[in-house]
């Protein structure tokens, strides 16, 4: 097997087609100039073996290795390389004698392989070339990394190789095959030991199922029986009772037929004779309703007199808040006037303009002084210094020669003492200094947080105002709606009374028996009863006078009440005799258009329900007179009325028409519903006092805190205006002593540079007798001034100290003027403010003055209109009354008729009482057979209509009600039941089977592939062991090649895992060191660069040696060789390339010339590479 040809198109910088014909063995050589794409031609052969690494082709990502154009030729859309291999021998698994292997990939990052012209996959190449040796990721393909890699400290780069020449990445890729395929027999296996668990789970229950089913097949047996046996005889007794029932219903409808024919003979006449009074009646309610306007027009007077009235009141209300706020402001001002006389009082004590203008002229006058002391004493320590150096001059003069060093320490001595003195004084001013720096940083952050309240109070000022003003706002709207409230819940009050009074008003004959036989009668009809409010007109206009009659108890009530009217003129009176009532309409009416029975809209006392059913029970609302005339007569044979929106239609063929007026019950529903909004208002309004209150006391509290905040701002300037000149005043001092501190530190320096030069001095010569004849005349000079300079420091610190008083004085009286002074304005606008708002107050109260005469006028005149009014409303009351005497008087017998009417009814009523009965445990009786004959039905499928086919059996009716029972509860607590249990329990159990046989099958499966992995890595132990002898060998063998009396030592380091136990012997590390010639064995690590590549070179054809490979590329490896080694490793490929093809990327002149065929590779055009072969003498040419 042999690699003969390589084809390149658009890989790389190869933008042409372009061939490269390989010898079957020997040495070809690659040679050109850096960047010419010579290394291109190894990344195309490991680009068409299967490389899937970009970063091992030096690109970014795969779509890389496609020409990317020049400045003259465009980008290609695709790369090719085909790699063709002679196969005569059978290496490879296939039947071609020529193998041609082809990868693509486009610009879209698809790819394709080819084998033959035969698209492939990825893994059918490198199954072909499996375990060849022709491999993208072997040791055929060396470069200078992998020289480097391969005695590097990763072991996993070593052993890959080692595995290859072993032959065990086959099995270790067997075994890890195997290991998927057992992980996946695993997997199936907990699946299916799952439901195999499941399934025999499913069996156990479908067992346990299985007995249930046939307990209640045994159950439901005997039930059937019993039940259906029951049944059959309880459906035929049922079935004679509704034929008695048929026959009874029959007869009644007959007695009521006849008696409602002769109440709507009656029924007619009486209608007839309220259609002659029908005008008195207009006349009498149009009075009525003039009555009620009247009223309602007078009540509007009323309340229009209250509300000027509540005006009134609100205005002196204000003028007394007016008048306590001017009393408070003038106790204010008062007050304030007090504190501006003793801050003037103050001021004049703190001392006038003279005083302080001598005070400070007495300060400049100090100062002065002060300057005078400072300048005298600065004058004396000048002599004292000028002094000091003339004694000391004379000192070591004349003490240098006995005793130099007694005069050099006695001069140290003196200037130290001075410096300490100075040192202490600059201590003391530094203190003095960092003690007012203390005062200024405290009086600055007195300052910023006064600023910062300032601020704050100014921020919590502005909120404040506005607050106060939405408060304002809302107390304003909060009065506006509390007056609405109040209007409105004196209109409504207005309204009941008008209602109230309407109500109770009934007839003449009423209003006598309930004032003089109120223990007799029991109220109104009206006042008993309660309609819905939608339907209360229909009701009204169903009873008609009956709404004004008297409820009676009994007959000798009715006698009583009859009596006592007697020599009475108090007209008629209608009584209802509660205790005889008609009987109820118990039949139904139904249909489209009907809304119910008027009846069922009415609440009644318990005492006169019955009777009033008698009556509303007859009456049906329906939607509109239509409607109201169809069921009229398709009913004829009922007495019955039906209630339309505007008419009344009889059964009897009457019909009452007209929009029925406002009567007892509709305002008793309007009395309600204004009582309720009465009640709602009073609430709203004693809610909408208390949120007047609430708001009045917010908007007090923020006027006050206003003024509080105005306070604290004020009082903040003033500490920041102190601050100031407290600041001042320390900025001085600091000055000061900054001054007095550089003075004292020249001085210092100046008595350390004097000892220094008095130190270098030391050696000097001077003459003794010179020194001497000064030296006592500059001694006592030098005393006299030392202490006159002592006494004037003395007197200059204590008029300092003086000034610093005086200072001090003047700035505080400064401060605490400046403070009083802007009180003393505060006070002037805090006096004219209050006087402004005592003369708007005033002028407030004047203009409210005048609206309060203003209002009483306009009441005066309103009390006219309403006494007027009154009049006119007696007027027409009288009117009215005497309509309602003639209306009364013409309305004739018609009572009478209507008791007789009333009468037929109830004896109708008390029939159909009797047929509703009737009908009532007809339906009951029908109700329970269909319920009978619907159960057996749905139970048993049986039909007890035809029992011919069933057998009963002999029961007794308690015992088999209870055994029924009996057997109804044994089959509940059975529980639902499947009654196909059994053929799921069968299907069931051969799934069980067949779950059964597959666990077996999977476990049979994953004992036989441990047994294959176990196989699978003795082999590959064994084979690797022996193959690592055999390169221990080589490589000794090899090495020794290229360095004479070379050694090598090559080992397996086991591993161990985190539990301490020995990992196998595939993954153990291969130590490697060696010993180059002349050399102790130190480790890779201490190898040169060419020894470190001759090593790596040596295992690698150690390798080559266990495993030969049809071709090895070599990429610059003889790069960090000189040429003795060069020679070494030329030789070394010689001998090697009798068996191998190698392909050597090379630079190296003597690589060059040891080749059989060179191949050049330029760029004649910039970034397209070009391959031309040339004569073995030309190959220099190439090199650089």
């Amino acid at each position: 097997m042999q690699i003969t040809k390589l084809k390149i198109f658009g890989f790389k910088s190869f933008a042409q087609r372009t061939e490269v014909n390989f010898p079957t063995k020997g040495l070809t050589a690659v040679v050109g100039p850096n960047g010419c794409g010579k290394s291109n031609i190894t990344d195309a052969i490991r680009w068409v073996l299967g490389e899937q690494k970009a970063a091992a082709l030096r690109m970014g990502k795969m779509q890389d290795v496609i020409f990317s154009g020049t400045e003259e030729r465009a980008a290609m859309s695709l790369a090719e390389v085909s790699i063709v291999i002679d196969n005569s021998d059978g290496t490879l698994n296939s039947e071609y004698s020529e193998v041609i292997v082809t990868r693509r990939v486009h610009r879209d990052g698809s790819g394709e392989y080819l084998i033959n012209n035969q698209e492939c996959r990825l893994r059918d190449v490198h199954a072909l070339l499996f375990d060849s040796g022709l491999g993208s990721s072997t040791y055929s393909q060396m470069n200078a990394d992998m020289i480097k890699a391969v005695l590097s400290d990763k072991a996993d780069d070593r052993r890959v190789l080692f595995e290859e020449a072993a032959g065990v990445s086959k099995y270790k890729q067997q075994r890890k095959e195997t290991r998927r395929q057992l992980e996946r027999v695993q997997m199936d296996m907990d699946r299916v030991e799952d439901n195999l668990r499941s399934v025999r789970r499913s069996v156990r229950q479908y067992e346990t199922q299985a007995e249930k089913v046939n307990e209640f097949k045994r159950l439901s047996k005997r039930l059937r029986e019993l039940d259906l046996s029951v049944s059959v005889d309880k459906y035929e007794d049922m079935k004679e009772g509704l034929s008695t029932l048929d026959t009874t219903t029959k007869r009644m409808n007959h007695e009521v037929e006849s008696a409602k024919t002769n109440a709507t003979v009656l029924q007619a006449k009486i209608d007839e004779k309220k259609l002659l009074i029908a005008e008195d009646e207009t006349a009498y309610r149009d009075l009525e309703r003039d009555v009620q306007k009247a009223t309602i027009e007078l009540n509007d007077l009323n309340n229009n007199i209250g509300r000027i009235r509540d005006v009134v009141s609100s205005l002196e209300s204000a003028n007394d808040r007016a008048q306590e706020e001017i009393s408070r402001n003038q106790s204010k001002v008062e007050e304030l006037t007090v504190e501006r006389g003793r801050l003037e009082e103050e001021n004049a004590a703190l001392g006038s303009d003279n005083e302080m203008d001598e005070l400070n002229a007495l300060l400049e006058r100090e100062r002065e002084t002060l300057q005078v002391m400072r300048d005298k004493l600065d004058d004396l320590r000048q002599q004292s210094r000028e002094l000091s150096n003339q004694r000391l001059q004379a000192t070591n003069k004349a003490n240098s020669l006995k005793s130099r060093f007694e005069r050099m320490d006695a001069e140290a001595a003196l200037l130290q003492g001075n410096l300490t003195r100075w040192q202490g004084e600059l201590e003391n001013l530094n203190n003095q200094k960092n003690s007012a720096q203390d005062i200024i940083r405290d009086i600055q952050e007195n300052m910023d947080r006064a600023d910062e309240d300032i601020e704050r109070l100014t921020e919590q000022k502005s909120t404040r105002e506005e607050r106060l003003e939405a408060g304002k706002a809302d107390l304003q709207d909060a009065q506006k709606k509390l007056q609405n409230l109040r209007n409105e819940e004196a209109r409504l009050q207005s309204r009941i009374d008008v209602l109230q009074s309407v109500a109770n008003e009934g007839t003449d004959a009423s209003r006598w028996l309930m004032e003089n036989k109120a223990d007799v009668v029991g109220g109104l009809l009206s006042e008993r009863i309660e309609a819905a409010p939608e339907y209360a007109s229909q009701v009204e206009a169903a009873l008609g006078d009956l709404m004004d009659a008297v409820v009676v108890a009994n007959d000798s009530a009715v006698v009583d009440v009859v009596n006592s009217m007697k020599g009475y003129n108090v007209g008629k009176a209608l009584l209802a005799l509660a205790s005889d009532s008609a009987p109820a309409y118990t039949g139904t009416v139904s249909g489209e258009g009907v809304v119910g029975c008027l009846n069922d809209f009415v609440k009644a006392d318990p005492e006169i329900g019955p009777w009033l059913s008698g009556i509303l029970s007859r009456y049906f609302v329906v939607d509109s007179l239509q409607t109201a005339l169809n069921f009229a007569r398709s009913m004829r044979d009922e007495d019955l009325c039906f209630v339309a929106p505007d008419a009344i239609v009889r059964t009897s063929g009457l019909v009452s028409s007209g929009a029925a007026t406002s009567g007892a019950l509709s305002r008793k529903n309007e009395i309600a519903e204004a009582l309720e909004l009465l009640e709602n208002a009073q609430s709203e309004a004693s809610q909408m006092e208390d949120e007047v209150a609430r708001i009045q006391e917010l908007v007090d509290e923020d006027s006050q805190m206003l003024a509080s905040l105005a306070d604290e701002i004020r009082e903040k300037q003033d500490m920041k205006r102190g601050g100031t000149a407290g600041l001042s005043i320390q900025n001085n001092t600091v000055q000061n002593c900054d001054r007095r501190i550089a003075q004292l530190e020249n001085d210092i320096r100046n008595a350390e540079s004097k000892i220094q030069a008095a130190e270098e001095s030391k050696n000097s010569d001077a003459e003794l007798q010179e020194a001497s004849a000064t030296m006592e005349r500059v001694e006592a000079e030098y005393s006299r001034v030392n202490d006159e300079l002592t006494e004037q420091d003395t007197m200059y610190r204590e008029k300092e100290e003086d000034v610093r008083e005086l200072e001090r004085s003047a700035n505080d009286k400064n401060a605490r003027l400046a403070q009083n002074e802007n009180r003393l304005k505060s006070i002037a606008d805090q006096i004219g403010y209050l006087e402004n708002s005592i003369r708007n107050r005033s002028e407030e109260m004047e203009k409210n003055t005048i609206a309060i005469e203003k209002n009483n006028e306009d009441g005066r005149e309103l009390e006219i209109q309403i006494q007027s009014k009154d009049s006119a409303l007696r007027d027409l009351e009288g009117q009215r009354d005497l309509a309602k005497e003639k209306f009364d008087l013409v309305s004739g017998d018609l009572e009478e008729w209507r008791s007789e009417v009333n009468r037929l009814r109830d004896d109708m009523i008390e029939k159909m009482k009797e047929l509703n009965d009737v009908g009532r445990r007809q339906e009951a009786l029908q109700a329970n057979l269909d319920r009978l004959v619907e159960r057996v039905t749905n139970e048993y499928n049986f039909d007890l209509s035809n029992p011919e086919d069933f057998e009963r059996v002999e029961y007794s009716q308690p015992e088999a009600d209870r055994e029924i029972r009996e057997l109804r509860g044994k089959i509940k607590e059975l529980g639902p039941i499947n009654v196909n249990v059994m053929e799921d329990y069968e299907d069931e159990k051969k799934r069980l089977e067949e779950v059964e046989k597959q666990f077996d099958d999977l476990d049979r499966a994953r004992a036989s592939l441990d047994r294959t992995i176990t196989k699978l890595d003795d082999i590959a132990r064994k084979r690797y062991l022996d193959t690592f002898a055999r390169i221990q060998k080589n490589f000794q063998f090899v090495f020794s090649k290229l360095f004479l009396n070379g050694e090598t030592k090559m080992s397996l380091i086991e591993k161990v895992d985190e539990m301490g136990k020995p990992m196998d012997i595939l993954d153990a590390d291969i130590e490697i060191n060696v010993r180059p010639t002349g050399k102790k064995m130190r480790g890779i690590k201490a190898l040169s660069g060419g020894e470190h590549a001759l090593t790596a070179t040596a295992l690698l054809f150690a390798i080559y040696m266990e495993k030969p490979s049809p071709y090895c590329v070599l990429d610059e490896v003889d790069g960090p060789l000189d040429d003795a080694n060069v020679g070494r490793f030329m030789a070394l490929l010689r001998e090697f390339s009798k068996q191998t093809l190698f392909i050597v990327v090379t630079h190296n002149k003597r690589t060059m010339a040891e080749a059989d065929m060179l191949y050049g590779v330029t760029q004649e055009i910039k970034g397209i590479s070009r391959i031309a072969s040339v004569q073995l003498a030309d190959a220099t040419k190439f090199a650089i």
